[in-house]
Protein backbone atom coordinates (compact mmCIF):
# COMPACT_ATOMS: atom_id res chain seq x y z
CA UNK A 1 0.00 0.00 0.00
CA UNK A 2 2.81 2.38 0.90
CA UNK A 3 4.60 1.54 -2.35
CA UNK A 4 1.45 2.19 -4.40
CA UNK A 5 0.92 5.54 -2.68
CA UNK A 6 4.56 6.42 -3.38
CA UNK A 7 4.14 5.60 -7.08
CA UNK A 8 0.93 7.64 -7.30
CA UNK A 9 2.55 10.62 -5.58
CA UNK A 10 5.49 10.51 -8.00
CA UNK A 11 3.07 10.42 -10.92
CA UNK A 12 1.17 13.40 -9.48
CA UNK A 13 4.43 15.31 -9.06
CA UNK A 14 5.44 14.74 -12.68
CA UNK A 15 2.10 15.61 -14.26
CA UNK A 16 1.42 18.66 -12.05
CA UNK A 17 4.94 19.96 -12.68
CA UNK A 18 4.31 19.58 -16.43
CA UNK A 19 0.94 21.37 -16.04
CA UNK A 20 2.57 24.45 -14.50
CA UNK A 21 5.55 24.41 -16.88
CA UNK A 22 3.35 24.21 -19.99
CA UNK A 23 1.01 26.90 -18.70
CA UNK A 24 3.84 29.41 -18.53
CA UNK A 25 4.01 29.18 -22.33
CA UNK A 26 0.21 29.08 -22.58
CA UNK A 27 -0.07 32.57 -21.09
CA UNK A 28 1.28 33.99 -24.35
CA UNK A 29 -1.51 32.24 -26.26
CA UNK A 30 -4.15 33.60 -23.89
CA UNK A 31 -2.69 37.10 -24.15
CA UNK A 32 -2.74 36.91 -27.96
CA UNK A 33 -6.34 35.69 -27.93
CA UNK A 34 -7.45 38.46 -25.57
CA UNK A 35 -5.71 41.16 -27.63
CA UNK A 36 -7.06 39.88 -30.93
CA UNK A 37 -10.67 39.56 -29.80
CA UNK A 38 -10.37 42.82 -27.89
CA UNK A 39 -9.50 44.42 -31.20
CA UNK A 40 -12.59 42.78 -32.79
CA UNK A 41 -14.79 44.13 -29.98
CA UNK A 42 -13.22 47.55 -30.50
CA UNK A 43 -14.05 47.46 -34.20
CA UNK A 44 -17.42 45.65 -34.17
CA UNK A 45 -18.95 46.86 -30.88
CA UNK A 46 -17.50 49.76 -28.90
CA UNK A 47 -13.99 50.78 -27.76
CA UNK A 48 -14.97 51.26 -24.11
CA UNK A 49 -16.45 47.72 -23.97
CA UNK A 50 -13.27 46.32 -25.53
CA UNK A 51 -11.03 48.05 -22.98
CA UNK A 52 -13.25 47.00 -20.08
CA UNK A 53 -13.38 43.35 -21.20
CA UNK A 54 -9.61 43.13 -21.73
CA UNK A 55 -8.97 44.81 -18.36
CA UNK A 56 -11.28 42.42 -16.49
CA UNK A 57 -9.81 39.32 -18.15
CA UNK A 58 -6.26 40.55 -17.46
CA UNK A 59 -6.99 41.27 -13.79
CA UNK A 60 -8.63 37.88 -13.21
CA UNK A 61 -5.56 36.09 -14.61
CA UNK A 62 -3.23 37.79 -12.12
CA UNK A 63 -3.87 35.32 -9.23
CA UNK A 64 -3.12 32.37 -11.51
CA UNK A 65 0.05 33.98 -12.84
CA UNK A 66 1.15 34.63 -9.26
CA UNK A 67 0.32 31.01 -8.38
CA UNK A 68 2.55 29.82 -11.25
CA UNK A 69 5.43 32.02 -10.05
CA UNK A 70 4.95 30.83 -6.46
CA UNK A 71 4.92 27.19 -7.61
CA UNK A 72 8.12 27.65 -9.64
CA UNK A 73 9.93 29.18 -6.65
CA UNK A 74 8.82 26.41 -4.30
CA UNK A 75 9.88 23.75 -6.81
CA UNK A 76 13.29 25.39 -7.11
CA UNK A 77 13.72 25.53 -3.34
CA UNK A 78 12.47 21.92 -3.08
CA UNK A 79 9.65 22.91 -0.74
CA UNK A 80 7.24 21.12 -3.08
CA UNK A 81 7.88 17.39 -3.34
CA UNK A 82 5.81 14.44 -4.51
CA UNK A 83 4.50 14.17 -0.95
CA UNK A 84 2.76 17.58 -0.95
CA UNK A 85 2.22 18.44 -4.63
CA UNK A 86 -1.34 17.08 -5.00
CA UNK A 87 -3.24 20.17 -3.68
CA UNK A 88 -1.50 22.37 -6.27
CA UNK A 89 -3.66 20.91 -9.02
CA UNK A 90 -6.76 22.01 -7.12
CA UNK A 91 -5.24 25.47 -6.56
CA UNK A 92 -4.68 25.75 -10.31
CA UNK A 93 -8.21 24.57 -11.09
CA UNK A 94 -9.85 27.02 -8.66
CA UNK A 95 -7.73 29.94 -9.87
CA UNK A 96 -8.75 29.16 -13.47
CA UNK A 97 -12.55 29.32 -13.04
CA UNK A 98 -13.01 33.10 -12.86
CA UNK A 99 -10.58 34.01 -15.70
CA UNK A 100 -12.15 31.38 -17.96
CA UNK A 101 -15.65 32.71 -17.17
CA UNK A 102 -14.59 36.31 -17.77
CA UNK A 103 -13.01 35.39 -21.10
CA UNK A 104 -16.15 33.55 -22.26
CA UNK A 105 -18.35 36.50 -21.27
CA UNK A 106 -17.33 38.01 -24.63
CA UNK A 107 -20.10 36.02 -26.35
CA UNK A 108 -22.72 38.11 -24.51
CA UNK A 109 -21.37 41.46 -25.72
CA UNK A 110 -23.95 43.16 -28.02
CA UNK A 111 -22.51 43.44 -31.53
CA UNK A 112 -25.71 44.50 -33.28
CA UNK A 113 -25.63 43.74 -36.99
CA UNK A 114 -22.06 42.41 -36.65
CA UNK A 115 -23.17 39.63 -34.30
CA UNK A 116 -22.49 36.73 -36.66
CA UNK A 117 -19.11 38.09 -37.78
CA UNK A 118 -18.06 38.58 -34.15
CA UNK A 119 -19.17 35.09 -33.09
CA UNK A 120 -17.37 33.59 -36.07
CA UNK A 121 -14.13 35.32 -35.09
CA UNK A 122 -14.69 34.32 -31.46
CA UNK A 123 -15.21 30.69 -32.54
CA UNK A 124 -11.92 30.68 -34.43
CA UNK A 125 -10.09 32.15 -31.43
CA UNK A 126 -11.70 29.70 -28.99
CA UNK A 127 -10.88 26.67 -31.14
CA UNK A 128 -7.28 27.87 -31.45
CA UNK A 129 -7.05 28.34 -27.68
CA UNK A 130 -8.63 24.92 -27.09
CA UNK A 131 -5.96 23.39 -29.32
CA UNK A 132 -3.37 25.11 -27.15
CA UNK A 133 -5.11 24.11 -23.93
CA UNK A 134 -5.05 20.45 -24.96
CA UNK A 135 -1.26 20.79 -24.96
CA UNK A 136 -0.90 23.17 -22.01
CA UNK A 137 -3.36 21.48 -19.64
CA UNK A 138 -2.91 17.97 -21.06
CA UNK A 139 -1.72 16.42 -17.78
CA UNK A 140 -4.80 17.64 -15.87
CA UNK A 141 -8.05 16.34 -17.33
CA UNK A 142 -10.27 18.43 -15.07
CA UNK A 143 -8.56 21.72 -16.03
CA UNK A 144 -8.75 20.85 -19.75
CA UNK A 145 -12.46 20.00 -19.54
CA UNK A 146 -13.11 23.13 -17.47
CA UNK A 147 -11.66 25.32 -20.23
CA UNK A 148 -13.59 23.51 -22.98
CA UNK A 149 -16.91 23.63 -21.10
CA UNK A 150 -16.61 27.26 -20.02
CA UNK A 151 -15.60 28.53 -23.46
CA UNK A 152 -17.75 26.34 -25.72
CA UNK A 153 -21.05 25.88 -23.89
CA UNK A 154 -21.95 29.61 -23.69
CA UNK A 155 -20.98 29.94 -27.35
CA UNK A 156 -23.21 27.02 -28.35
CA UNK A 157 -26.06 28.42 -26.23
CA UNK A 158 -25.89 31.87 -27.86
CA UNK A 159 -25.91 30.39 -31.39
CA UNK A 160 -29.20 28.66 -30.68
CA UNK A 161 -30.63 31.56 -28.67
CA UNK A 162 -30.49 33.70 -31.82
CA UNK A 163 -33.21 32.30 -34.07
CA UNK A 164 -31.39 32.55 -37.38
CA UNK A 165 -30.23 29.75 -39.66
CA UNK A 166 -26.59 30.85 -39.92
CA UNK A 167 -26.23 30.98 -36.14
CA UNK A 168 -27.97 27.62 -35.75
CA UNK A 169 -25.69 26.04 -38.38
CA UNK A 170 -22.66 27.35 -36.49
CA UNK A 171 -24.15 25.91 -33.31
CA UNK A 172 -24.52 22.45 -34.88
CA UNK A 173 -20.90 22.48 -36.01
CA UNK A 174 -19.84 23.49 -32.48
CA UNK A 175 -21.92 20.68 -30.92
CA UNK A 176 -20.17 18.13 -33.14
CA UNK A 177 -16.79 19.61 -32.25
CA UNK A 178 -17.69 19.64 -28.54
CA UNK A 179 -18.75 15.98 -28.68
CA UNK A 180 -15.54 14.94 -30.40
CA UNK A 181 -13.34 16.90 -28.01
CA UNK A 182 -15.02 15.65 -24.82
CA UNK A 183 -14.80 12.04 -25.99
CA UNK A 184 -11.24 12.11 -27.34
CA UNK A 185 -9.51 14.25 -24.70
CA UNK A 186 -10.00 11.76 -21.80
CA UNK A 187 -8.43 9.06 -23.98
CA UNK A 188 -5.52 11.30 -24.86
CA UNK A 189 -5.09 12.21 -21.20
CA UNK A 190 -5.08 8.54 -20.22
CA UNK A 191 -2.38 7.74 -22.79
CA UNK A 192 -0.29 10.69 -21.63
CA UNK A 193 -0.53 9.65 -17.97
CA UNK A 194 0.41 6.08 -18.92
CA UNK A 195 3.47 7.41 -20.77
CA UNK A 196 4.52 9.46 -17.73
CA UNK A 197 4.02 6.42 -15.48
CA UNK A 198 6.11 4.30 -17.88
CA UNK A 199 8.89 6.89 -17.86
CA UNK A 200 8.87 6.92 -14.05
CA UNK A 201 8.95 3.12 -13.98
CA UNK A 202 11.90 3.04 -16.39
CA UNK A 203 13.67 5.57 -14.22
CA UNK A 204 13.03 3.43 -11.15
CA UNK A 205 14.46 0.36 -12.85
CA UNK A 206 17.75 2.16 -13.38
CA UNK A 207 17.75 3.40 -9.78
CA UNK A 208 16.39 0.33 -8.00
CA UNK A 209 17.86 -2.95 -6.83
CA UNK A 210 15.96 -5.64 -8.80
CA UNK A 211 15.62 -8.06 -5.88
CA UNK A 212 14.71 -5.87 -2.91
CA UNK A 213 13.25 -2.87 -4.83
CA UNK A 214 15.31 -0.58 -2.60
CA UNK A 215 17.43 2.18 -4.09
CA UNK A 216 20.80 1.29 -5.57
CA UNK A 217 24.08 3.21 -5.41
CA UNK A 218 23.12 5.41 -8.34
CA UNK A 219 19.94 6.44 -6.53
CA UNK A 220 22.01 7.07 -3.40
CA UNK A 221 24.42 9.46 -5.11
CA UNK A 222 21.62 11.30 -6.90
CA UNK A 223 20.09 12.03 -3.48
CA UNK A 224 23.42 12.96 -1.89
CA UNK A 225 24.19 15.39 -4.71
CA UNK A 226 21.36 17.60 -3.45
CA UNK A 227 21.20 16.59 0.21
CA UNK A 228 24.74 17.60 1.22
CA UNK A 229 24.59 21.24 -0.01
CA UNK A 230 21.02 21.59 1.28
CA UNK A 231 22.03 20.24 4.69
CA UNK A 232 25.00 22.61 4.92
CA UNK A 233 22.98 25.60 3.75
CA UNK A 234 20.23 25.02 6.30
CA UNK A 235 22.61 23.83 9.02
CA UNK A 236 20.38 20.79 9.26
CA UNK A 237 22.54 17.66 9.65
CA UNK A 238 21.62 14.25 8.28
CA UNK A 239 22.69 10.81 9.44
CA UNK A 240 23.48 7.54 7.73
CA UNK A 241 23.30 3.97 8.97
CA UNK A 242 25.18 1.04 7.42
CA UNK A 243 23.66 -2.31 8.40
CA UNK A 244 25.04 -5.79 7.80
CA UNK A 245 23.09 -9.01 8.45
CA UNK A 246 24.86 -11.26 10.99
CA UNK A 247 26.19 -14.55 9.58
CA UNK A 248 24.18 -14.27 6.35
CA UNK A 249 26.46 -16.73 4.56
CA UNK A 250 25.72 -19.41 7.19
CA UNK A 251 21.98 -18.73 6.78
CA UNK A 252 22.35 -19.11 3.01
CA UNK A 253 24.36 -22.32 3.27
CA UNK A 254 21.86 -23.81 5.70
CA UNK A 255 18.60 -22.71 4.10
CA UNK A 256 19.48 -22.19 0.44
CA UNK A 257 19.82 -19.15 -1.77
CA UNK A 258 16.08 -18.83 -2.36
CA UNK A 259 15.48 -18.52 1.39
CA UNK A 260 18.36 -16.04 1.52
CA UNK A 261 16.69 -13.90 -1.17
CA UNK A 262 13.39 -14.04 0.71
CA UNK A 263 15.16 -12.91 3.86
CA UNK A 264 16.77 -9.95 2.06
CA UNK A 265 13.37 -8.92 0.74
CA UNK A 266 11.83 -9.19 4.20
CA UNK A 267 14.59 -7.12 5.79
CA UNK A 268 14.22 -4.53 3.02
CA UNK A 269 10.48 -4.24 3.69
CA UNK A 270 11.14 -3.75 7.39
CA UNK A 271 13.64 -0.97 6.65
CA UNK A 272 11.07 0.83 4.50
CA UNK A 273 8.26 0.35 7.04
CA UNK A 274 10.38 1.68 9.91
CA UNK A 275 11.66 4.67 7.90
CA UNK A 276 9.98 7.97 7.11
CA UNK A 277 8.89 9.02 3.63
CA UNK A 278 11.90 11.33 3.24
CA UNK A 279 14.41 8.64 4.24
CA UNK A 280 16.18 6.52 1.64
CA UNK A 281 16.91 2.82 2.08
CA UNK A 282 19.60 1.41 -0.22
CA UNK A 283 20.89 -2.09 -0.83
CA UNK A 284 24.55 -1.22 -0.49
CA UNK A 285 26.09 -4.66 -1.00
CA UNK A 286 25.13 -8.35 -0.86
CA UNK A 287 23.67 -8.39 2.66
CA UNK A 288 24.61 -4.82 3.47
CA UNK A 289 22.12 -1.94 3.57
CA UNK A 290 22.44 1.80 3.96
CA UNK A 291 19.91 4.29 5.30
CA UNK A 292 20.10 8.01 4.58
CA UNK A 293 18.15 9.99 7.17
CA UNK A 294 17.65 13.70 6.32
CA UNK A 295 17.23 16.15 9.21
CA UNK A 296 18.20 13.46 11.71
CA UNK A 297 20.60 13.73 14.64
CA UNK A 298 22.70 10.86 15.95
CA UNK A 299 20.22 10.35 18.81
CA UNK A 300 17.22 10.14 16.49
CA UNK A 301 19.09 7.76 14.19
CA UNK A 302 19.79 5.55 17.20
CA UNK A 303 16.07 5.40 18.02
CA UNK A 304 15.32 4.32 14.44
CA UNK A 305 17.97 1.58 14.53
CA UNK A 306 16.56 0.26 17.81
CA UNK A 307 13.10 0.18 16.22
CA UNK A 308 14.47 -1.75 13.27
CA UNK A 309 16.24 -4.16 15.64
CA UNK A 310 12.99 -4.92 17.46
CA UNK A 311 11.05 -5.39 14.22
CA UNK A 312 13.65 -7.70 12.68
CA UNK A 313 13.86 -9.71 15.89
CA UNK A 314 10.07 -10.20 15.88
CA UNK A 315 9.78 -11.04 12.16
CA UNK A 316 12.96 -12.92 11.23
CA UNK A 317 15.43 -15.43 12.70
CA UNK A 318 18.42 -13.11 12.15
CA UNK A 319 20.08 -10.08 13.72
CA UNK A 320 22.27 -7.35 12.29
CA UNK A 321 25.11 -5.04 13.18
CA UNK A 322 25.25 -1.37 12.26
CA UNK A 323 27.40 1.73 12.19
CA UNK A 324 25.80 5.16 12.61
CA UNK A 325 27.34 8.53 11.70
CA UNK A 326 26.08 12.11 11.33
CA UNK A 327 27.30 14.53 8.69
CA UNK A 328 28.87 17.88 9.54
CA UNK A 329 30.56 20.70 7.63
CA UNK A 330 34.04 19.27 8.22
CA UNK A 331 33.54 16.20 6.03
CA UNK A 332 32.34 15.18 2.59
CA UNK A 333 30.03 12.23 1.99
CA UNK A 334 32.84 9.76 1.29
CA UNK A 335 34.37 10.62 4.65
CA UNK A 336 30.97 10.15 6.29
CA UNK A 337 30.67 6.72 4.67
CA UNK A 338 34.13 5.79 5.92
CA UNK A 339 33.20 6.88 9.43
CA UNK A 340 30.00 4.80 9.43
CA UNK A 341 31.91 1.84 7.97
CA UNK A 342 34.48 2.04 10.77
CA UNK A 343 31.63 1.96 13.28
CA UNK A 344 30.18 -1.08 11.51
CA UNK A 345 33.54 -2.83 11.75
CA UNK A 346 33.72 -1.99 15.46
CA UNK A 347 30.21 -3.45 15.90
CA UNK A 348 31.26 -6.65 14.11
CA UNK A 349 34.23 -7.15 16.42
CA UNK A 350 32.10 -6.71 19.53
CA UNK A 351 29.48 -9.39 18.89
CA UNK A 352 26.12 -9.97 17.20
CA UNK A 353 23.13 -7.65 17.20
CA UNK A 354 25.16 -4.53 17.98
CA UNK A 355 25.48 -1.00 16.65
CA UNK A 356 28.18 1.59 17.22
CA UNK A 357 27.86 5.37 17.04
CA UNK A 358 30.48 7.62 15.48
CA UNK A 359 31.72 10.54 17.54
CA UNK A 360 30.33 13.91 16.50
CA UNK A 361 33.68 15.68 16.10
Amino acid sequence: MKKEEEENSELDFERISVLYANTNVGYFGIAAGVLFFGYMIHELAAPNIAYLWMLIVGITYIPRVMLSIFFAKKIQSREITHHNVKPWESYFFLNSIIPFLCFSSAVFIPFGENEFTALLFYTVIVMALISGSILSYSTSLKVTLLFINVTMLPLIAITFWIQESLFNALGLVLIIAYGLLTSLIPRQNKLLIENIALRIENGHQSLTDPLTKLGNRRRLYLLIENLVPSSLRRKDPFSIVILDIDHFKKFNDKNGHSAGDDLLIKVSNILVECSRDQDLAVRYGGEEFLLVLPSTSLEKATILVERIQDSIKESTPITFRAGIATHNDKMNFEQLLEKADQCLYAAKTSGRNRFVLADTD
